[in-house]
Protein backbone atom coordinates (compact mmCIF):
# COMPACT_ATOMS: atom_id res chain seq x y z
CA UNK A 1 0.00 0.00 0.00
CA UNK A 2 2.77 2.34 0.62
CA UNK A 3 3.54 3.06 -2.95
CA UNK A 4 0.02 3.29 -4.25
CA UNK A 5 -1.36 6.71 -3.20
CA UNK A 6 0.21 8.88 -4.97
CA UNK A 7 -2.11 11.96 -5.94
CA UNK A 8 -0.60 12.11 -10.19
CA UNK A 9 2.09 10.30 -11.31
CA UNK A 10 5.44 11.00 -9.77
CA UNK A 11 7.03 14.16 -11.25
CA UNK A 12 10.16 15.28 -12.44
CA UNK A 13 11.10 17.73 -9.44
CA UNK A 14 12.62 21.01 -11.53
CA UNK A 15 14.18 22.31 -8.03
CA UNK A 16 16.42 21.00 -5.43
CA UNK A 17 14.32 18.96 -2.79
CA UNK A 18 15.49 21.63 -0.37
CA UNK A 19 13.80 24.42 -2.25
CA UNK A 20 10.24 25.29 -1.54
CA UNK A 21 7.58 25.41 -4.78
CA UNK A 22 5.83 27.77 -5.05
CA UNK A 23 4.30 27.62 -8.18
CA UNK A 24 0.75 26.95 -6.50
CA UNK A 25 -2.60 27.23 -7.91
CA UNK A 26 -4.55 29.85 -5.47
CA UNK A 27 -8.22 29.19 -5.81
CA UNK A 28 -10.97 31.27 -3.50
CA UNK A 29 -13.26 29.28 -1.16
CA UNK A 30 -15.29 27.90 -3.49
CA UNK A 31 -12.92 27.44 -6.29
CA UNK A 32 -11.79 24.01 -7.31
CA UNK A 33 -8.48 22.10 -7.28
CA UNK A 34 -7.57 19.76 -10.22
CA UNK A 35 -5.23 17.03 -8.51
CA UNK A 36 -4.83 17.50 -4.68
CA UNK A 37 -6.02 19.63 -1.84
CA UNK A 38 -4.98 19.88 1.98
CA UNK A 39 -7.14 21.88 4.35
CA UNK A 40 -5.66 22.88 7.86
CA UNK A 41 -6.76 25.28 10.03
CA UNK A 42 -3.43 27.86 9.12
CA UNK A 43 -2.68 28.62 6.10
CA UNK A 44 1.13 27.69 6.18
CA UNK A 45 0.20 24.31 7.34
CA UNK A 46 -2.20 23.74 4.39
CA UNK A 47 0.88 24.86 2.29
CA UNK A 48 3.25 22.53 4.14
CA UNK A 49 1.08 19.32 3.19
CA UNK A 50 0.52 20.75 -1.15
CA UNK A 51 3.86 21.55 -1.12
CA UNK A 52 5.00 18.05 -1.00
CA UNK A 53 1.81 16.50 -3.19
CA UNK A 54 3.28 19.06 -5.99
CA UNK A 55 6.77 17.24 -5.43
CA UNK A 56 4.94 13.71 -6.34
CA UNK A 57 4.00 12.85 -2.78
CA UNK A 58 0.65 11.37 -2.11
CA UNK A 59 -1.73 12.27 0.39
CA UNK A 60 -0.37 10.27 3.59
CA UNK A 61 3.30 12.09 2.33
CA UNK A 62 0.97 15.76 2.67
CA UNK A 63 -0.77 14.64 5.58
CA UNK A 64 2.76 13.83 7.79
CA UNK A 65 3.99 17.63 5.97
CA UNK A 66 1.15 19.27 7.24
CA UNK A 67 1.21 17.59 10.73
CA UNK A 68 4.96 18.56 11.54
CA UNK A 69 4.24 22.21 10.09
CA UNK A 70 1.17 22.45 12.51
CA UNK A 71 3.40 21.65 15.64
CA UNK A 72 5.75 24.62 13.83
CA UNK A 73 2.02 27.44 13.65
CA UNK A 74 -0.09 25.83 16.00
CA UNK A 75 2.02 25.00 19.14
CA UNK A 76 -1.18 25.84 21.62
CA UNK A 77 -3.21 22.87 20.00
CA UNK A 78 -0.93 20.24 18.54
CA UNK A 79 2.29 19.13 18.35
CA UNK A 80 5.50 16.74 18.75
CA UNK A 81 4.34 16.31 23.09
CA UNK A 82 1.18 15.30 21.43
CA UNK A 83 -0.96 12.88 19.55
CA UNK A 84 -3.49 11.99 17.28
CA UNK A 85 -6.05 9.65 15.16
CA UNK A 86 -5.38 9.02 11.34
CA UNK A 87 -7.91 7.87 8.96
CA UNK A 88 -6.73 6.63 5.55
CA UNK A 89 -8.78 5.66 2.84
CA UNK A 90 -7.16 3.77 -0.28
CA UNK A 91 -8.99 3.70 -3.60
CA UNK A 92 -7.02 1.60 -6.02
CA UNK A 93 -7.00 -1.36 -2.95
CA UNK A 94 -10.37 -0.30 -1.54
CA UNK A 95 -9.01 0.06 1.69
CA UNK A 96 -9.28 1.99 5.12
CA UNK A 97 -6.91 2.20 7.64
CA UNK A 98 -7.16 3.91 11.23
CA UNK A 99 -3.68 4.68 12.63
CA UNK A 100 -3.85 5.46 16.56
CA UNK A 101 -1.04 7.48 17.78
CA UNK A 102 -3.06 9.19 21.08
CA UNK A 103 -1.15 9.55 23.95
CA UNK A 104 -1.05 6.74 26.80
CA UNK A 105 -0.91 6.23 30.45
CA UNK A 106 2.71 5.90 31.95
CA UNK A 107 4.05 2.77 33.09
CA UNK A 108 3.46 3.72 36.77
CA UNK A 109 0.09 5.30 36.44
CA UNK A 110 -3.00 3.95 38.36
CA UNK A 111 -6.56 4.27 38.70
CA UNK A 112 -6.18 6.52 41.85
CA UNK A 113 -3.09 8.83 41.13
CA UNK A 114 -5.41 11.87 41.15
CA UNK A 115 -7.33 11.19 44.40
CA UNK A 116 -4.52 10.15 46.87
CA UNK A 117 -1.15 12.21 48.46
CA UNK A 118 1.74 12.35 47.21
CA UNK A 119 5.14 12.71 49.81
CA UNK A 120 1.98 13.10 52.17
CA UNK A 121 1.03 16.26 50.84
CA UNK A 122 -2.51 16.23 48.96
CA UNK A 123 -2.15 16.75 45.08
CA UNK A 124 -3.10 19.89 43.49
CA UNK A 125 -6.90 20.12 42.47
CA UNK A 126 -5.68 20.10 39.22
CA UNK A 127 -2.78 17.54 38.94
CA UNK A 128 -4.96 16.33 36.23
CA UNK A 129 -4.35 19.46 33.78
CA UNK A 130 -1.72 21.56 34.68
CA UNK A 131 2.12 20.36 35.63
CA UNK A 132 3.92 17.11 34.94
CA UNK A 133 1.72 14.56 36.28
CA UNK A 134 -1.25 15.43 33.64
CA UNK A 135 1.30 14.31 30.55
CA UNK A 136 0.51 11.07 29.08
CA UNK A 137 3.24 9.40 26.91
CA UNK A 138 3.62 11.36 23.57
CA UNK A 139 2.68 9.46 20.41
CA UNK A 140 2.88 12.18 17.63
CA UNK A 141 6.60 11.66 16.50
CA UNK A 142 6.02 7.64 16.39
CA UNK A 143 2.49 7.80 14.43
CA UNK A 144 3.88 10.28 12.14
CA UNK A 145 6.81 8.19 11.08
CA UNK A 146 5.17 5.25 11.08
CA UNK A 147 2.55 6.71 8.48
CA UNK A 148 5.44 7.80 6.52
CA UNK A 149 7.34 4.52 6.29
CA UNK A 150 4.33 2.61 5.85
CA UNK A 151 1.94 4.16 3.26
CA UNK A 152 3.98 7.47 2.55
CA UNK A 153 6.24 7.39 -0.95
CA UNK A 154 8.85 10.44 -0.07
CA UNK A 155 11.49 10.49 1.95
CA UNK A 156 11.60 12.06 5.57
CA UNK A 157 13.43 14.83 4.81
CA UNK A 158 11.66 15.91 1.70
CA UNK A 159 7.82 15.92 3.53
CA UNK A 160 9.68 17.59 6.94
CA UNK A 161 11.64 20.08 5.11
CA UNK A 162 8.63 22.53 4.79
CA UNK A 163 8.10 22.19 8.69
CA UNK A 164 11.97 22.99 9.08
CA UNK A 165 11.97 25.75 7.09
CA UNK A 166 8.76 27.37 8.87
CA UNK A 167 10.66 26.24 12.03
CA UNK A 168 13.91 28.35 11.23
CA UNK A 169 12.18 31.28 9.05
CA UNK A 170 9.56 32.20 11.58
CA UNK A 171 5.85 32.69 10.79
CA UNK A 172 3.29 35.77 11.44
CA UNK A 173 1.31 35.89 14.68
CA UNK A 174 -2.14 35.61 13.71
CA UNK A 175 -5.44 36.55 15.73
CA UNK A 176 -5.71 32.87 16.65
CA UNK A 177 -2.29 32.89 18.44
CA UNK A 178 -2.80 36.33 20.31
CA UNK A 179 -5.77 34.75 21.74
CA UNK A 180 -4.07 31.81 23.12
CA UNK A 181 -1.36 33.65 24.70
CA UNK A 182 -3.48 36.07 26.18
CA UNK A 183 -5.73 33.67 27.45
CA UNK A 184 -2.84 31.31 28.96
CA UNK A 185 -0.79 34.66 30.39
CA UNK A 186 -4.09 35.94 32.27
CA UNK A 187 -4.12 31.97 33.29
CA UNK A 188 -0.75 31.95 34.48
CA UNK A 189 -1.31 35.15 36.66
CA UNK A 190 -4.21 33.88 38.44
CA UNK A 191 -1.61 30.89 39.31
CA UNK A 192 0.42 30.87 42.46
CA UNK A 193 4.28 31.15 40.85
CA UNK A 194 2.32 30.08 37.61
CA UNK A 195 5.08 32.41 35.20
CA UNK A 196 8.14 31.12 37.78
CA UNK A 197 6.80 27.81 37.57
CA UNK A 198 6.20 27.48 33.62
CA UNK A 199 9.27 29.23 32.86
CA UNK A 200 9.91 27.95 29.87
CA UNK A 201 6.19 27.96 28.48
CA UNK A 202 6.76 31.67 28.91
CA UNK A 203 10.34 31.97 27.25
CA UNK A 204 9.50 30.03 23.97
CA UNK A 205 6.28 30.30 23.51
CA UNK A 206 4.76 33.51 25.09
CA UNK A 207 6.79 35.80 23.85
CA UNK A 208 8.72 36.33 27.30
CA UNK A 209 5.68 37.74 28.79
CA UNK A 210 5.12 40.61 26.78
CA UNK A 211 1.65 40.48 24.26
CA UNK A 212 2.28 39.98 20.99
CA UNK A 213 0.70 42.62 18.48
CA UNK A 214 0.02 42.51 14.42
CA UNK A 215 2.93 42.06 12.69
CA UNK A 216 5.05 40.31 15.37
CA UNK A 217 7.09 36.95 14.40
CA UNK A 218 7.13 33.96 16.04
CA UNK A 219 10.07 31.57 16.01
CA UNK A 220 9.85 27.68 17.23
CA UNK A 221 11.84 26.24 19.07
CA UNK A 222 11.53 23.18 17.41
CA UNK A 223 13.60 23.48 14.13
CA UNK A 224 16.75 21.05 15.58
CA UNK A 225 14.38 18.67 17.06
CA UNK A 226 12.70 19.03 13.43
CA UNK A 227 15.89 18.41 12.29
CA UNK A 228 17.05 15.54 14.20
CA UNK A 229 14.15 13.33 13.47
CA UNK A 230 14.06 14.30 9.50
CA UNK A 231 17.86 12.51 9.99
CA UNK A 232 17.12 10.00 12.67
CA UNK A 233 13.19 9.36 12.46
CA UNK A 234 11.88 8.07 15.40
CA UNK A 235 14.32 7.19 17.65
CA UNK A 236 16.09 11.27 17.48
CA UNK A 237 12.51 11.33 20.19
CA UNK A 238 11.99 8.35 21.69
CA UNK A 239 15.49 7.10 22.38
CA UNK A 240 18.95 9.20 23.37
CA UNK A 241 19.53 13.00 24.84
CA UNK A 242 15.96 14.21 23.53
CA UNK A 243 14.68 11.33 25.15
CA UNK A 244 16.72 12.03 28.84
CA UNK A 245 15.65 15.36 28.61
CA UNK A 246 11.89 14.86 28.13
CA UNK A 247 12.08 12.59 31.04
CA UNK A 248 14.12 15.38 33.38
CA UNK A 249 11.94 18.12 32.46
CA UNK A 250 8.34 15.99 32.89
CA UNK A 251 9.97 14.97 36.53
CA UNK A 252 10.86 17.90 37.86
CA UNK A 253 7.31 19.21 37.47
CA UNK A 254 5.49 16.22 39.47
CA UNK A 255 5.80 13.91 36.78
CA UNK A 256 6.43 10.00 36.41
CA UNK A 257 7.15 9.95 32.58
CA UNK A 258 10.22 6.94 32.04
CA UNK A 259 12.77 6.47 29.56
CA UNK A 260 11.37 3.53 29.06
CA UNK A 261 7.79 4.59 28.24
CA UNK A 262 9.15 6.19 25.64
CA UNK A 263 11.07 3.52 24.24
CA UNK A 264 8.31 1.59 23.97
CA UNK A 265 5.53 3.84 22.34
CA UNK A 266 4.65 2.66 19.34
CA UNK A 267 1.20 3.64 17.58
CA UNK A 268 -1.74 1.17 16.82
CA UNK A 269 -3.46 -0.34 13.89
CA UNK A 270 -7.19 -0.43 14.82
CA UNK A 271 -10.14 -1.52 12.19
CA UNK A 272 -11.92 1.54 11.17
CA UNK A 273 -15.67 2.02 11.90
CA UNK A 274 -18.14 1.74 8.91
CA UNK A 275 -21.44 2.72 8.03
CA UNK A 276 -23.72 3.77 5.00
CA UNK A 277 -25.88 7.12 5.23
CA UNK A 278 -26.98 8.33 2.12
CA UNK A 279 -26.01 5.92 0.27
CA UNK A 280 -22.44 6.17 0.53
CA UNK A 281 -19.89 4.80 3.08
CA UNK A 282 -19.01 6.35 6.12
CA UNK A 283 -15.48 5.53 7.95
CA UNK A 284 -14.12 7.28 10.79
CA UNK A 285 -12.10 6.31 13.94
CA UNK A 286 -12.86 3.40 16.10
CA UNK A 287 -11.97 3.22 20.33
CA UNK A 288 -10.39 5.03 22.29
CA UNK A 289 -11.71 7.71 20.04
CA UNK A 290 -15.54 7.96 21.38
CA UNK A 291 -16.24 10.44 18.26
CA UNK A 292 -16.80 7.56 15.72
CA UNK A 293 -19.17 5.87 17.27
CA UNK A 294 -21.44 8.92 17.96
CA UNK A 295 -20.96 9.83 14.96
CA UNK A 296 -22.03 7.18 13.47
CA UNK A 297 -25.08 6.18 15.85
CA UNK A 298 -26.30 9.63 15.62
CA UNK A 299 -26.55 9.25 11.41
CA UNK A 300 -27.86 5.63 12.24
CA UNK A 301 -30.29 7.43 14.28
CA UNK A 302 -31.28 10.31 11.63
CA UNK A 303 -31.42 7.08 9.01
CA UNK A 304 -34.04 5.31 11.03
CA UNK A 305 -35.91 8.08 12.10
CA UNK A 306 -36.12 9.42 8.17
CA UNK A 307 -37.38 5.72 7.30
CA UNK A 308 -40.31 5.84 10.02
CA UNK A 309 -40.72 9.48 9.59
CA UNK A 310 -40.05 10.41 5.38
CA UNK A 311 -42.50 13.43 5.65
CA UNK A 312 -39.76 14.47 7.82
CA UNK A 313 -36.58 13.91 6.86
CA UNK A 314 -33.81 16.49 7.97
CA UNK A 315 -33.57 18.62 4.56
CA UNK A 316 -37.37 18.96 4.64
CA UNK A 317 -37.41 19.29 8.12
CA UNK A 318 -34.59 23.04 7.04
CA UNK A 319 -31.08 23.53 8.25
CA UNK A 320 -31.09 25.05 11.87
CA UNK A 321 -34.96 24.69 12.11
CA UNK A 322 -36.34 24.32 15.54
CA UNK A 323 -37.16 20.65 14.19
CA UNK A 324 -34.30 19.96 12.51
CA UNK A 325 -31.91 21.35 15.70
CA UNK A 326 -34.66 19.17 18.37
CA UNK A 327 -34.01 15.91 15.94
CA UNK A 328 -30.66 16.62 16.06
CA UNK A 329 -30.12 17.42 19.70
CA UNK A 330 -32.45 14.24 20.66
CA UNK A 331 -30.30 11.66 18.77
CA UNK A 332 -26.73 13.22 20.21
CA UNK A 333 -28.18 13.17 24.02
CA UNK A 334 -28.46 9.32 23.53
CA UNK A 335 -25.32 9.22 22.12
CA UNK A 336 -23.25 11.04 24.45
CA UNK A 337 -24.83 9.69 27.40
CA UNK A 338 -23.90 6.06 25.61
CA UNK A 339 -20.39 7.51 25.21
CA UNK A 340 -20.69 7.99 29.48
CA UNK A 341 -21.58 4.64 29.99
CA UNK A 342 -20.26 2.13 27.56
CA UNK A 343 -16.71 3.60 26.14
CA UNK A 344 -12.98 3.51 27.20
CA UNK A 345 -9.69 2.02 25.55
CA UNK A 346 -10.60 -1.52 23.60
CA UNK A 347 -7.67 -3.00 24.97
CA UNK A 348 -8.94 -2.84 28.80
CA UNK A 349 -12.68 -2.55 28.35
CA UNK A 350 -15.32 -4.50 27.01
CA UNK A 351 -17.04 -1.75 24.65
CA UNK A 352 -20.37 -3.01 23.11
CA UNK A 353 -18.90 -1.22 19.85
CA UNK A 354 -21.27 -3.56 17.18
CA UNK A 355 -24.52 -2.71 19.34
CA UNK A 356 -23.66 0.97 19.66
CA UNK A 357 -23.36 0.94 15.89
CA UNK A 358 -25.86 -1.26 14.78
CA UNK A 359 -29.80 -0.30 12.77
CA UNK A 360 -31.45 -1.94 15.83
CA UNK A 361 -29.92 0.10 18.07
CA UNK A 362 -30.25 3.23 16.29
CA UNK A 363 -34.22 2.37 15.68
CA UNK A 364 -34.93 1.75 19.42
CA UNK A 365 -33.40 5.08 20.13
CA UNK A 366 -35.32 7.02 17.21
CA UNK A 367 -38.42 5.14 18.21
CA UNK A 368 -38.08 7.37 21.54
CA UNK A 369 -37.54 10.73 19.89
CA UNK A 370 -40.11 13.86 19.97
CA UNK A 371 -40.08 16.81 17.74
CA UNK A 372 -41.81 19.17 20.63
CA UNK A 373 -40.49 17.12 24.00
CA UNK A 374 -37.49 16.68 25.46
CA UNK A 375 -36.56 14.44 29.18
CA UNK A 376 -34.50 14.55 32.32
CA UNK A 377 -31.35 13.50 32.01
CA UNK A 378 -31.78 9.85 33.12
CA UNK A 379 -34.07 9.29 30.08
CA UNK A 380 -31.35 8.90 27.99
CA UNK A 381 -28.82 7.02 30.48
CA UNK A 382 -26.29 6.59 33.41
CA UNK A 383 -23.06 6.51 34.30
CA UNK A 384 -21.80 3.29 35.59
CA UNK A 385 -19.24 5.55 37.98
CA UNK A 386 -20.29 8.29 38.53
CA UNK A 387 -13.04 26.43 25.75
CA UNK A 388 -10.61 23.92 24.36
CA UNK A 389 -8.20 25.01 21.64
CA UNK A 390 -5.74 22.64 22.33
CA UNK A 391 -6.80 20.80 19.20
CA UNK A 392 -6.40 20.66 15.42
CA UNK A 393 -7.89 18.93 12.47
CA UNK A 394 -6.71 18.47 9.00
CA UNK A 395 -8.14 17.07 5.65
CA UNK A 396 -6.30 16.06 2.12
CA UNK A 397 -7.74 14.48 -0.77
CA UNK A 398 -6.71 13.68 -4.53
CA UNK A 399 -8.34 13.45 -7.66
CA UNK A 400 -8.11 9.58 -8.00
CA UNK A 401 -9.95 9.72 -4.48
CA UNK A 402 -7.74 8.97 -2.12
CA UNK A 403 -8.04 11.17 1.47
CA UNK A 404 -6.62 11.87 4.75
CA UNK A 405 -8.42 12.71 7.57
CA UNK A 406 -6.54 13.23 10.99
CA UNK A 407 -6.80 15.35 14.15
CA UNK A 408 -4.29 15.64 16.58
CA UNK A 409 -3.92 17.01 20.01
CA UNK A 410 -2.08 17.98 23.16
CA UNK A 411 -5.81 18.70 25.28
CA UNK A 412 -6.03 22.00 26.19
CA UNK A 413 -4.26 25.01 25.13
CA UNK A 414 -0.78 24.72 25.48
CA UNK A 415 -1.28 21.53 26.83
CA UNK A 416 -0.14 20.60 30.63
CA UNK A 417 2.36 24.41 30.38
CA UNK A 418 4.89 22.22 31.11
CA UNK A 419 7.67 22.71 28.68
CA UNK A 420 11.49 20.57 27.86
CA UNK A 421 13.52 23.96 28.05
CA UNK A 422 16.16 22.56 25.87
CA UNK A 423 14.07 21.47 22.61
CA UNK A 424 11.37 23.30 23.02
CA UNK A 425 8.44 20.40 23.17
CA UNK A 426 4.87 21.09 25.15
CA UNK A 427 3.82 18.09 27.13
CA UNK A 428 0.29 17.27 26.66
CA UNK A 429 -2.34 16.93 29.46
CA UNK A 430 -4.43 14.13 28.27
CA UNK A 431 -4.14 12.32 31.58
CA UNK A 432 -7.50 14.82 32.54
CA UNK A 433 -9.28 12.72 29.31
CA UNK A 434 -9.23 9.64 31.26
CA UNK A 435 -11.91 9.72 34.38
CA UNK A 436 -9.43 11.19 36.53
CA UNK A 437 -11.38 11.40 39.52
CA UNK A 438 -14.18 9.12 39.68
CA UNK A 439 -17.50 10.50 40.16
CA UNK A 440 -16.47 14.34 38.78
CA UNK A 441 -16.55 15.78 35.05
CA UNK A 442 -13.60 16.32 33.14
CA UNK A 443 -12.08 19.74 32.06
CA UNK A 444 -15.07 19.66 29.28
CA UNK A 445 -17.44 18.59 31.81
CA UNK A 446 -17.45 15.33 30.18
CA UNK A 447 -19.06 12.82 32.76
CA UNK A 448 -16.99 9.16 32.63
CA UNK A 449 -17.64 5.68 34.07
CA UNK A 450 -14.80 3.12 34.78
CA UNK A 451 -14.30 1.76 31.16
CA UNK A 452 -11.86 5.06 30.96
CA UNK A 453 -10.50 4.65 34.07
CA UNK A 454 -6.32 5.48 34.15
CA UNK A 455 -4.19 2.20 33.91
CA UNK A 456 -0.48 1.72 32.86
CA UNK A 457 -0.55 1.76 28.87
CA UNK A 458 -3.98 2.73 28.37
CA UNK A 459 -5.45 5.31 26.25
CA UNK A 460 -7.71 7.79 27.03
CA UNK A 461 -11.00 8.16 25.82
CA UNK A 462 -10.87 10.90 23.14
CA UNK A 463 -14.14 13.17 21.44
CA UNK A 464 -11.43 13.16 18.03
CA UNK A 465 -13.63 12.23 14.58
CA UNK A 466 -11.18 12.33 11.50
CA UNK A 467 -13.69 11.12 9.19
CA UNK A 468 -13.84 10.18 5.05
CA UNK A 469 -16.71 9.49 3.16
CA UNK A 470 -16.66 7.20 0.25
CA UNK A 471 -18.67 6.82 -3.00
CA UNK A 472 -18.46 4.25 -5.90
CA UNK A 473 -15.27 3.64 -4.36
CA UNK A 474 -13.78 6.87 -4.34
CA UNK A 475 -13.85 9.58 -1.21
CA UNK A 476 -15.65 12.28 -1.88
CA UNK A 477 -15.80 14.14 1.67
CA UNK A 478 -13.40 14.38 4.90
CA UNK A 479 -14.35 16.07 8.00
CA UNK A 480 -13.26 16.64 11.36
CA UNK A 481 -12.76 19.47 14.12
CA UNK A 482 -11.11 20.35 17.27
CA UNK A 483 -12.99 21.38 20.01
CA UNK A 484 -13.48 19.02 23.04
CA UNK A 485 -16.55 17.24 22.69
CA UNK A 486 -17.66 19.58 20.53
CA UNK A 487 -15.80 17.65 17.69
CA UNK A 488 -18.30 14.85 17.55
CA UNK A 489 -21.09 17.90 16.97
CA UNK A 490 -19.05 20.02 14.48
CA UNK A 491 -18.11 17.16 12.60
CA UNK A 492 -21.67 15.35 12.41
CA UNK A 493 -22.95 18.81 11.18
CA UNK A 494 -20.24 19.57 8.18
CA UNK A 495 -21.37 16.76 7.31
CA UNK A 496 -25.03 16.92 7.14
CA UNK A 497 -24.38 20.06 5.97
CA UNK A 498 -22.59 18.87 2.76
CA UNK A 499 -24.90 15.57 2.12
CA UNK A 500 -28.23 16.81 3.22
CA UNK A 501 -28.00 20.69 2.52
CA UNK A 502 -25.73 21.05 -0.63
CA UNK A 503 -23.33 22.58 1.04
CA UNK A 504 -19.77 23.33 -0.22
CA UNK A 505 -17.24 22.87 2.19
CA UNK A 506 -16.67 26.42 3.24
CA UNK A 507 -19.92 26.85 3.37
CA UNK A 508 -20.26 23.93 5.25
CA UNK A 509 -17.63 24.96 7.98
CA UNK A 510 -18.45 28.38 8.15
CA UNK A 511 -22.56 27.52 8.59
CA UNK A 512 -23.85 27.92 12.69
CA UNK A 513 -23.45 25.21 14.82
CA UNK A 514 -25.73 23.40 17.82
CA UNK A 515 -24.21 21.50 20.79
CA UNK A 516 -25.68 18.94 23.51
CA UNK A 517 -23.30 16.50 25.17
CA UNK A 518 -25.88 15.19 27.56
CA UNK A 519 -24.29 16.12 30.92
CA UNK A 520 -24.66 19.46 31.54
CA UNK A 521 -27.82 18.69 30.17
CA UNK A 522 -27.16 22.32 28.58
CA UNK A 523 -28.35 22.93 24.75
CA UNK A 524 -25.53 25.35 23.20
CA UNK A 525 -26.78 27.37 20.16
CA UNK A 526 -24.28 29.60 18.24
CA UNK A 527 -25.65 33.65 18.41
CA UNK A 528 -26.39 33.93 15.03
CA UNK A 529 -29.48 31.59 15.30
CA UNK A 530 -30.02 32.04 19.15
CA UNK A 531 -32.89 34.43 18.75
CA UNK A 532 -34.04 32.38 15.85
CA UNK A 533 -34.52 29.07 17.63
CA UNK A 534 -34.16 29.50 20.94
CA UNK A 535 -37.33 30.62 22.28
CA UNK A 536 -39.19 27.54 21.16
CA UNK A 537 -36.30 25.33 22.30
CA UNK A 538 -36.98 26.21 25.43
CA UNK A 539 -40.52 25.93 25.22
CA UNK A 540 -39.77 22.36 24.32
CA UNK A 541 -38.07 21.97 27.72
CA UNK A 542 -34.36 22.68 26.57
CA UNK A 543 -32.11 24.73 28.70
CA UNK A 544 -30.52 27.19 26.05
CA UNK A 545 -27.53 28.70 26.66
CA UNK A 546 -25.55 31.05 23.47
CA UNK A 547 -22.27 30.73 22.72
CA UNK A 548 -20.22 32.74 20.52
CA UNK A 549 -18.52 29.90 18.58
CA UNK A 550 -18.83 25.90 19.11
CA UNK A 551 -15.24 23.80 17.98
CA UNK A 552 -12.78 24.36 14.86
CA UNK A 553 -13.62 22.27 11.53
CA UNK A 554 -11.70 21.38 8.70
CA UNK A 555 -13.61 19.36 5.36
CA UNK A 556 -12.62 18.95 1.84
CA UNK A 557 -14.44 17.06 -1.31
CA UNK A 558 -14.66 16.01 -4.11
CA UNK A 559 -16.88 15.91 -7.73
CA UNK A 560 -16.41 15.59 -11.04
CA UNK A 561 -15.18 19.47 -11.48
CA UNK A 562 -12.83 19.39 -8.89
CA UNK A 563 -11.82 19.64 -5.39
CA UNK A 564 -13.16 21.82 -2.82
CA UNK A 565 -11.92 22.62 0.79
CA UNK A 566 -13.15 24.80 3.63
CA UNK A 567 -10.92 26.31 6.34
CA UNK A 568 -13.58 27.10 9.71
CA UNK A 569 -13.12 31.06 10.05
CA UNK A 570 -13.76 30.59 13.59
CA UNK A 571 -9.73 29.95 13.91
CA UNK A 572 -8.68 31.00 10.50
CA UNK A 573 -6.65 28.56 8.20
CA UNK A 574 -6.73 28.46 4.21
CA UNK A 575 -7.16 25.51 1.75
CA UNK A 576 -4.42 24.91 -0.35
CA UNK A 577 -3.76 22.58 -3.40
CA UNK A 578 -2.94 22.35 -6.96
Amino acid sequence: MSRLLNAVTLLTVLASPAAPLYAQQVAGPDEPYARGIVVADHPLASEAGAEVLRRGGNVVDAAVATAFALSVVRPESCGLGGGGFMVIWNAERQEAVAIDYREQAPRHASRDMYIKERDGKPLPADASRKGGLAAGVPGEVAGLCYALETYGSLDRSVVMQPAIRLAREGVDVDAQMRSAQRRTLAALAQRKNGMQQFAPLVRHYLNGGTQWNEGDRFHSPLAHLLERIAEQGRDAFYRGPVAEALVAANQSQGGILTLEDLATMEPRIRQPLEARFSGMKVISMPPPSSGGIALIQTLNTLSAWEAKHPDQRLELLGHNTVESVQLLTEALKHAFADRARFLGDTDFAEVPVDKLISNEYAATIASKIQLDQTHPADFYGTTAAHRDAGTSHFCVIDAAGNAVACTETINTTYGSYVVEPKYGVIFNNEMDDFTARPGEPNVFGLMQSEANAIAPGKKPLSSMSPTIVVEDGKAVMAAGASGGPRIITATLQVLLNMTRFGMSPSEAVSAPRVHHQWMPDELLIERAIRSKVGPRLEKIGHEVKSSSGLAASQAASRSEDGLRGGSDPRKGGQPAGW
